[in-house]
């Protein structure tokens, strides 16, 4: 009689204590900082020149013009930390590096090219954002539920001090 109580205490003491790892390790496998960001934003697309001491905004120039819709922010489906930007049917480019910070996630934009019509475009992410120093290239704002994103550009293959800033306000 005493072996049974002795056993069945072991047993009662160990499920107590794994329990609540069993709970807790289920809990962390089914979180996704991406959640927070899923949905569908109004976006604008903004001008400006880098001179090294500021960013002049050029989008009212001739020739210059502002960009603006509605982007969709998708999880990519092969990547657990990059988020895929979307323009209807179009896809417009992918950040990664997805890092969550006490009021943001940050991200990095990779090397991206395309095609504007017949001229080769080429993207990267511009360091923008800056958080316990250290630069970041976009950033999920969960205040307002806003993204802001640097983009160095290069057309034609040919460098250039061209940043385009944007911006997206969820619907």
């Amino acid at each position: 009689m005493k072996t049974k109580n002795v056993r069945l205490g072991k047993y009662l003491v160990l499920s107590i204590l794994i329990l609540p790892l069993v709970l807790v390790s289920c809990e962390d496998d089914s979180y996704d900082a991406r959640d927070q960001m899923l949905g569908f934003y109004d976006y604008k697309i903004e001008a400006y020149i880098d001179t090294g001491e500021e960013l002049v905004y050029i989008g009212d120039q001739p020739g210059h013009y502002d960009v603006s819709g509605i982007a969709e922010l998708r999880k990519n489906p092969d990547y657990v930390d990059m988020i895929d930007f979307w323009d209807g049917p179009d896809f417009l480019f992918q950040g990664e590096n997805l890092m969550e910070n006490a009021n943001t996630i940050t991200f990095d934009i990779p090397l991206q090219e395309f095609w504007l019509g017949p001229i080769p475009v080429s993207i990267q992410g511009y360091d923008y954002w800056d958080v316990d120093n250290i630069p970041y290239h976009g950033a999920y704002l969960y205040g307002d539920q806003s993204i802001e994103i640097g983009f160095a550009a290069e057309i034609m293959d040919v460098g250039s001090d061209l940043v385009l800033l944007f911006t997206a306000f969820r619907q």
